[in-house]
């Protein structure tokens, strides 16, 4: 008997799991070298572009030999949250409902809920009103790459929203969630690694960021209060931008993420258990915190078509690596670069040179 982990990468889910000691086995689409070490891996069905095959993934699921005790899922399920529901025929799914990702993921609903918790947020239409700087984004979309600038010109359809352009710094709040109520356990800041048709691209998070008492506790009411609307429970993140002492609810990842790099780690608690007693119901302690020192998580992108030789050194601090001889397309994901700093801040910083160093020690692809 296993747990089932399903992401477009599920590697930060298995590395979570297997520090809990968990037995757990992994599909996702890339298959990295460290994912692997982690747990048995499968091919998920799908890609990047269309997203997870959903007929195809039940059907594999069935061919299992493995008994399953249940089912964790990360990144990928946003866009078709039916699917989770199909899931639940096979396994227990060991996280938020379909019914719940549907209603967080539908941007109109989401943004009615936070009207009615008297919650700040963007403006959402469904066509771009006049007089307003606005964003298109694909409806479930997530990494980034789904979102440009509106211009007139901007096509309009059930598939996509607009949201209104707004200022502030990008950060986001790791929560447990109990399905009544919720409990922070860390925040960090994210940026984009623009490129020349993606300009949102997720470029990497870093943290814990220290906010004031304030603020801190004005952001853990905002989660409990979404958690009980939405009935949230396990790991989820909400997005938001910061703006002085104000911040402004963009969306909430009904699912374990990327933070999982900075919070998860030998020096503070398990997430892993954290993600399974949260959909018990219960919650971690009011103590629980996370990693006094500040990490970054940066996806490092290749900048030209590149290999890597099946010599290649790689050294600490890198994950999500590539098999030996991997050929990486201009704009796809090379790996993910991990720095320890004094703060969230200096490990960006860090992260970035270390990323900049590698990409020029990988030949180009001729």
């Amino acid at each position: 008997m296993a747990i089932l982990i399903l992401a477009l990468c599920g590697r930060p889910l298995a590395q979570a799991a297997r520090r809990a000691g968990a037995d757990v086995i992994v599909a996702d689409l890339f298959g990295d070298v460290d994912t692997r070490s982690l747990a048995p891996w499968y091919r998920l069905p799908g890609d990047l572009g269309r997203g997870i095959q959903g007929d195809a993934l039940l059907e594999w699921m069935r061919t299992l030999d493995e008994r399953l005790d249940g089912i964790v899922y990360g990144t990928g399920f946003e866009t078709d949250p039916q699917l989770l529901g199909k899931l639940t025929q096979i396994a227990p799914v060991l996280g938020n409902t379909a019914e719940t990702v549907a209603a967080v993921k539908d941007p109109h609903r989401f943004a009615a809920l936070l009207q009615d918790l008297a919650l700040s947020h963007p403006e959402i239409a469904r066509s771009p009103r006049p007089g307003q700087q606005w964003l298109r984004k694909r409806r479930g979309g997530s990494g980034g790459t789904h979102i440009d600038v509106a211009s007139p010109a901007s096509p309009i359809d059930a598939a996509h929203y607009f949201q209104a352009l707004m200022p502030g710094r990008p950060i986001s709040a790791l929560f447990v969630g109990n399905g009544t109520g919720a409990r922070v356990l860390g925040m960090s800041v994210q940026w984009p690694a623009p490129a020349v048709m993606q300009p949102f691209r997720y470029g990497g998070c870093a943290g814990p960021v220290r906010l004031g008492p304030d603020l801190a506790v004005a952001i853990e009411r905002a989660c409990s209060a979404i958690t009980a609307a939405a009935g949230l429970v396990g790991l989820n993140s909400l997005d938001m931008l910061l703006d002085g002492d104000r911040f402004t609810i963009l969306e909430v990842n009904p699912r374990p993420g990327a933070t999982l790099d900075l919070f998860d780690n030998r020096e503070g608690p398990s997430l892993w258990e954290y993600n399974l007693l949260g959909v018990q119901g219960e919650l971690p302690p009011p103590a629980a915190t996370v990693t006094p020192r500040a990490r970054a998580a940066l996806v490092v992108y290749a900048d030209l078509p590149r290999y890597v030789p099946a010599s290649f050194e790689w050294g600490v601090g890198i994950a999500d690596v590539p098999s030996p001889n991997s050929r990486i397309s201009a704009g796809m994901p090379v790996c993910t670069v991990q720095v320890a700093g004094a703060d969230a801040e200096a490990a960006r910083a860090g992260a970035e040179q270390r990323a900049t160093a590698l990409l020029r020690q990988l030949p180009l692809l001729r």
